[in-house]
């Protein structure tokens, strides 16, 4: 019995004295490192995004757009480069909502210059528009409507709550139409400005929608807005000599649309 005990401590004698010479050589390799600058102590960062991300969408209405360019920039340059591609006015109106509505695009996937395309025809980004059915805000979303989606997105809904920014509801309307549509844009975009009920009666009686008003609008906005965009980008990366090679090349298309008839509403 007292031969087991002895052996016991001298055992765990051994034990401790190995895991102290580990601590200490760990120790003192670690201060090692920290001295020539090899590691920095303290808690990791916290590991956060420093672009806009855009690998797993569709492109709306021109599917060589290539939107993984704005890997190769900053937020900040990003965003500066969208608003820049917008005329004067509405570069103002959006400019506080801007980091929003890429944030959300990405969080989607959702093309965001159909989004921005969608949020200039129907308000012209003016955060208080009110259309004569009672939708509001820079999304033009019926207070009603709003509060089902809200509901859908699983967040609280409350009519009198409900804000006039309503960019996180439109947006995730905006994906839900566009997978409800089997992926089609036209079509999605057809049903945000008439509801998707509409949409399928006309769909079932063979109406002729290639021509339908409301889309040609959203598409002539989104064509703008990407030709004023690659003007911007290529200008950004010769600034920055990035490689240009993958940059279609664009005329000047730098059309301030503000003048037609206050955004096409």
């Amino acid at each position: 019995m007292k031969l087991n005990f002895i052996y016991s401590t001298a055992l765990l004698t051994i034990l401790g004295l190995t895991w102290f010479t580990a601590e200490y050589i760990t120790y003192n390799r670690l201060n090692e490192l920290q001295s020539v600058g090899k590691i920095v102590y303290g808690p990791l960062p916290v590991q956060v995004d420093s672009y806009y991300s855009y690998h797993s969408l569709d492109r709306a209405f021109d599917p060589q757009l290539d939107l993984t360019h704005s890997e190769k920039f900053s937020k900040l340059e990003f965003e500066s480069i969208v608003l820049d591609s917008l005329p004067r006015e509405a570069r103002e109106n959006f400019r506080a909502y801007i980091k929003e509505t890429l944030a959300l695009s990405v969080e989607y996937q959702v093309d965001p210059f159909w989004i921005i395309s969608i949020m200039m025809v129907e308000s012209g980004f003016e955060v208080k528009a009110l259309s004569s059915k009672n939708a509001k805000g820079l999304m033009q979303i019926q207070p009603e409507t709003a509060e089902h989606l809200r509901l859908l997105m699983g967040k609280k809904s409350d009519l009198e709550t409900l804000t006039e920014n309503n960019i996180d509801v439109g947006i995730f309307y905006l994906k839900k139409l566009y997978q409800n549509f089997r992926l089609n844009y036209e079509l999605a975009t057809i049903a945000y400005n008439v509801g998707p009920n509409k949409l399928k009666s006309y769909i079932e009686s063979n109406r002729d929608l290639s021509n339908f008003s409301y889309l040609l609008k959203v598409q002539d906005s989104y064509k703008l807005l990407e030709n004023n965009f690659l003007i911007q980008l290529k200008g950004r990366m010769q600034d920055t000599s990035q490689n240009l090679a993958n940059i279609p090349y664009r005329n000047n298309f730098f059309t301030d649309y503000s003048v037609q008839s206050k955004f096409f509403l």
